[in-house]
């Protein structure tokens, strides 16, 4: 397979073209548009889709807000090239401010909402038809953090997302150094509060994690501050997460800092320790390789390999081709894994290769201009 589709969520206001659903040609090295919506600020995070709907994140004059948006078969719009077009079923408010997260249950029936701003994460039941159908669950969370004079003066909810080991449900607060781990009770819709959560080293600034089913009783997490990963494995005799590794995601090496001329333009003056920060995390759908994403500094993708036992191996690092890759994602096919990067800050989506014999990332001759892209959102 060389064709992939995929949605783009973006920073872009409500009158501009903030979501579409774009096509991959890996063969041909090149973009299309298929589908575009306006009418939803800010819709910087996608979730699903799942039986024909995509949940986004946006904005009210209230606050933040979810959205849940389905193909409608007699509305077509002209930019689709007769396809059925996307419009919104309905909405709610996210219970909080500056929301950055959503994440889709794998059985269709919650939503999960992490607020940036007011440090919160709220969990939404679904109707059978994939509508919101109400506020389940909320946590808001309180405290100041080691760098309380900037990034951590209070919490800041930065990733929520379902885990099927032991029911889970995984909260990152950026701004506590914290990852919040409580079991859904799924009858009455609530979080239960369990004694497994993860204190991160003071200052780390915790923003995403991932999990595989290869690698039972592991989570790696990306902190943003530190430009760290941190890997956790579950010890059954403790009942806890027990840090079993901690790896640069911009490891040092010959290799690495070469840096060619024309590739300067896309970093900012580095600092002594290159001025780079965490941004996304991602593996490839075997679990074989684990990818996570760079800003400032070194904008980068970096590759690692992941063992059976969940220890981390670096394989390469490439420059992403654009400045502030704040999401990516995966996809793989004729024997490669394609990366596709949303560069925020250049309006732009850019693709690298990942060649599994070497190990070796390599920055395509493909991009496409997008409104502040901020997430890339497969369709399976």
């Amino acid at each position: 397979m060389s064709t992939y589709s995929f949605y783009i969520g973006t920073h872009a206001p409500a009158s501009m073209t903030c979501i579409y659903r774009c096509e991959a040609d890996f063969e041909n090295l090149a973009f299309s548009t298929l589908d575009t919506i306006q009418g939803i600020p800010d819709p910087t995070y996608l979730a699903g889709p799942a039986n024909g709907v995509l949940y986004a994140l946006g904005k009210t004059p209230e606050g933040g807000a979810v959205y849940a948006l389905r193909q409608e078969s007699g509305a077509i719009d002209a930019a689709s090239n007769g396809r059925p077009a996307l419009a919104v079923m309905n909405s709610l408010l996210s219970a909080g401010q500056g929301p950055c997260h959503i994440s889709l249950d794998p059985r269709g029936e919650y939503l999960l909402c992490a607020n940036y701003g007011s440090g919160s994460a709220a969990l939404f039941a679904l109707g059978r038809d994939g509508s919101l159908q109400a506020l389940s669950d909320f946590r808001r969370y309180s405290g100041v953090g080691y760098d309380s004079s900037d990034r951590q003066k209070g919490p800041h909810a930065h990733f929520a997302s379902f885990h099927s080991e032991r029911n889970e449900v995984l909260v990152c607060d950026l701004g506590l150094d914290m990852v919040y781990v409580y079991e859904l009770d799924r009858v009455s819709g609530k979080l239960l509060d369990t004694d497994r959560s993860i204190r991160l080293p003071d200052g780390a600034g915790p923003r995403h994690l991932a999990f595989h089913d290869s690698h039972p009783g592991m989570l790696f997490v990306i902190a943003e501050m530190a430009n760290t990963i941190f890997s956790y494995r579950f010890d059954e005799a403790s009942r806890q997460y027990i840090l079993a590794q901690s790896v640069s995601a911009v490891p040092a090496g010959p290799d690495c800092d070469e840096v060619t001329p024309s590739d300067r333009e896309l970093m900012l003056p580095p600092t002594a320790d290159n001025g780079s920060i965490g941004c996304a995390i991602r593996f490839s759908s075997d679990g074989k390789y684990l990818f996570v994403s760079s800003r400032l500094g070194y904008q980068s993708i970096s590759a690692f390999r992941c063992g059976d036992d969940g220890q981390l191996r670096f394989c390469s690092r490439c420059l992403c081709g654009g400045i502030t890759p704040r999401d990516f994602n995966v996809l793989e096919g004729n024997g490669a894994d394609y990366i596709l990067v949303a560069n925020q800050d250049s309006d732009l989506i850019t693709a690298l290769r990942f060649d599994r014999g070497t190990e070796n990332l390599t920055l395509l001759d493909m991009k496409m201009p997008a409104n502040k892209p901020t997430c890339i959102l497969p369709v399976c």
